[in-house]
């Protein structure tokens, strides 16, 4: 929950964006177990879990769960104003679209064979 809460703040530092970031980012933290055990199910009650070595779907799956929540907090508090709630999930969809396929290239190009 830490480095979560400093990561937020160091982003709210240097894009002034009052505390925003902090919050998405220690929403995140909190929530990272509930996605953990969505994704992964018993290998993450059984604690042998290895997410680097995981199928390439769940780490996709788990970082959709992981962008759209970060973005959907961090353009609520941005905006903060329910009459544009779908100016708030446009953003989200459209940022979280671009963020997921960028983290998709990255995880492909990147991401160790796993073997057989």
């Amino acid at each position: 929950m830490f480095i979560a809460f400093a990561l937020g703040i160091l982003l709210d530092t240097f894009q002034n964006t009052g505390g925003a970031h902090a919050a998405a980012c220690l929403t995140l933290a909190f929530v990272r177990p509930v996605f953990l055990k969505l994704v992964y199910g018993e290998s993450y009650l059984m604690k042998n879990l290895k997410i680097i070595r995981t199928p390439i779907d769940r780490l996709l799956l788990l970082s959709v769960l992981s962008v759209i929540t970060h973005h959907l907090i961090f353009f609520s508090l941005v905006i903060f104003n329910t009459s544009q709630i779908l100016y708030t999930l446009k953003l989200t969809l459209s940022v979280g679209i671009a963020t997921i396929l960028i983290a998709s290239l990255f995880l492909i190009i990147f991401k160790p064979k796993v073997k057989s």
